[in-house]
């Protein structure tokens, strides 16, 4: 028997069936259409960052503690698990498009008693023996494109996923850079509190022996008393604090916490000239925003799918093999059985369920769209507000630098002036905290400035990166 005019003859059908009703593929708009060709802030550098960000910030150590978190880091393994999954599922909605074949093997043994019937010469029962070997085939031919717009919706998941793993490296890094600067911070703060303290107790005890004498008031003692326990209260807080960050840390390298983290004595002082790149330029070159609009072709894609599934399905199925109540015989020609059958669908009534779930489709899309816009304003926002802080660090570092300066000169003076007793102990004591309030907050600024340098590499992306992503082989 030929089955080519069975088939021919389905897809004849078929194609009458919908002739003119296939749906167009929906467009994909552009979600962010208009944005400017610049930031808004003002920057010396127009030349986008060409080098990976972490080594731009000057720092060996820091590289190193990088690609220890890269390796180590428990929740980037979990990322890179997702990842796979998304792409074992692309493999499971791509297996659609192929037949399905199917191998079957059964035997069966049946005693029947004739007891009761008048059959001369003939036993009471007899035993029958039948075996069967089958291969199962299935196919459902893809008339509208409909499985082969679910295996590329699930290969655009597969890719938003390898993105999503690389935005989770370029976060990590940054929370591994931010955790680090603050541990510095954390150490030379409480360096600078440690000094502030002995400062504190050298000058109590030189007026405790001037209140011994009588040369002191009770006040004075008193108040020199107050300031040396604060200033050792201010050293466990930054213990504390040191304590908390390299922790943290530890945890993110995935390290054993046990707060044995060796840190360099002081913050970097310079770095690198701002990475500036244009806004277009940040939305290919953040990973996040590259998931968002692979995203947004697999949603697109879903619409697509809903509208087909009000179309007439087409299928064919066969079973070749063989029957014998010979085991041995299934493998001889004698034997052979086959069937082929097609069967055509087209669903009339499920109560508006397909219809609805078009429309649901649809909104979705339209969702992810306005989703898309929003990461898209904030990635802006983030960029623009980094941007400007950059260089505002830098003026307000320059005049907490000479305030430091000033109250340090400040507070040796009026130490000086309280000696030879032309100073009251109250200006003495205001004059060295503003001395050390001042040093402190300069290394908080500086500490600042460079979390604040993180967070504008991470805003606008990783040029190399995305250079890197560029050369490798796009999922098929």
């Amino acid at each position: 028997m030929n089955s080519s005019p069975l088939l021919l003859a389905s897809l004849s059908l078929a194609s009458w069936i919908c002739s003119g009703c296939i749906p167009k593929k929906p467009d994909m708009p552009d979600a962010i259409s208009q944005f400017p060709s610049h930031w808004s802030s003002k920057t010396n550098n127009e030349e986008a960052n060409a080098t990976p960000w972490v080594p731009a910030m000057g720092s060996v150590q820091l590289e190193k503690l990088v690609t220890e978190a890269w390796k180590n880091n428990q929740n980037l393994a979990a990322a890179s698990q997702r990842m796979e999954i998304a792409r074992e599922e692309a493999v499971i909605a791509g297996a659609d498009s192929y037949p399905q074949a199917g191998l079957g093997v059964n035997g069966s043994r049946t005693k029947r008693n004739l007891i009761g019937f008048n059959f001369p010469n003939s036993s009471s029962s007899f035993t029958s023996e039948s075996y069967g070997l089958n291969l199962n085939l299935s196919w459902e031919l893809d008339l509208w494109r409909k499985l082969k717009d679910t295996q590329t919706a699930s290969e655009a998941e597969w890719a938003a996923s390898a993105e999503d793993y690389e935005a989770a490296k370029l976060s990590l890094a940054g929370q591994v850079a931010k955790s680090w600067y603050s541990s510095i911070e954390a150490k030379q703060q409480r360096l600078l509190a440690e000094a502030m303290a002995q400062t504190h107790s050298r000058n109590s005890s030189y007026i405790s022996k001037r209140f011994d004498r009588g040369l002191a008031s009770a006040l004075d003692h008193n108040l020199a008393k107050a300031a040396l326990a604060s200033s050792k209260a201010v050293v466990a807080r930054w213990k504390r604090q040191g304590d908390l960050s390299i922790r943290t840390l530890e945890t993110l390298l995935g390290r054993y916490p046990d707060g044995n983290a060796t840190l360099p004595e002081n913050l970097p002082q310079t770095i690198s000239p701002v990475p500036v790149s244009t806004p277009a330029q940040t939305l290919e070159k953040r990973p996040d925003l590259r998931a968002a609009r692979l995203r947004l072709v697999a949603v697109g894609l879903q619409v697509a799918i809903a509208r087909k599934r009000l179309l007439p399905s087409l299928s064919l199925s066969g079973s070749p093999g063989s029957r014998s109540d010979q085991f041995e015989d299934l493998l001889d020609n004698q034997f052979r059985i086959w069937n082929i059958a097609g069967n055509l669908t087209q669903t009339l009534f499920q109560g508006g369920r397909l219809k609805a779930n078009a429309r649901r489709a649809e909104a979705a899309r339209k969702g992810a769209i306005q989703e898309y816009k929003d990461t898209a304003l904030q990635a802006f926002r983030e960029a623009e507000v980094a941007l400007a802080a950059d260089s505002l660090f830098l003026e307000e570092e320059a005049e907490l630098n000479r305030a430091a300066e000033s109250s340090k000169l400040a507070a040796d003076l009026s130490w000086d002036r309280y000696q030879r007793g032309l100073e009251g102990i109250l200006t003495t004591l205001e004059a060295s905290r503003r001395a050390f309030e001042a040093e402190s907050r300069l290394l908080s600024l500086r500490r600042e400035r460079l979390l604040n340098r993180v967070d504008l590499h991470l805003a606008l992306g990783d040029e190399a990166l995305a250079k890197e992503r560029k050369n490798k082989e796009e999922p098929k």
